[in-house]
């Protein structure tokens, strides 16, 4: 009986035993190994994160310039006719932080036109091909 006792216990502490050790195991899959292509790696482009057009430029400008602008009451079509003018500038090579396209608009303390700036940087993004 006490034979039977002893192979009992150690039976029960070979099974603790691989019950613990079970749980330190990891399982691993075996994936297998990416196909190679010789094609060159092509770059996808970007989703357009700014919207363009003469609706997203107006809206834009709108949106950006000062509270105490000098063109408070500039009509959709006076705005694109700016960024027309904005867009000319920039394709001749004009020094954009000194364009103005309004007529009449003063430079701030630093020297720049600050409403000009907005509709430029928005032409720009927006309106300019």
């Amino acid at each position: 009986m006490k034979r039977t006792v002893t192979a009992a216990a150690i039976a029960a502490a070979l099974l603790l035993l691989a019950g613990c050790s079970a749980g330190t195991q990891e399982n691993v899959s075996v994936n297998s190994a990416p196909a190679v292509s010789d094609a060159p790696l092509t770059a996808e482009t970007p989703a357009a994160t700014v919207a363009t057009g003469d609706a997203a430029f107006v809206e834009e400008v709108r949106s950006e310039l000062r509270p105490n602008n000098v063109i408070p009451n500039a009509t959709d079509e006076q705005l694109l006719e700016a960024g027309q003018k904005a867009c000319e500038g920039i394709a001749a090579g004009a020094d954009t932080l000194t364009l103005s396209v309004i007529d009449g608009e003063q430079t701030d303390a630093s020297g720049f036109y600050p409403d000009s700036a907005v509709i430029i940087s928005t032409a720009r993004a927006t309106i300019c091909g």
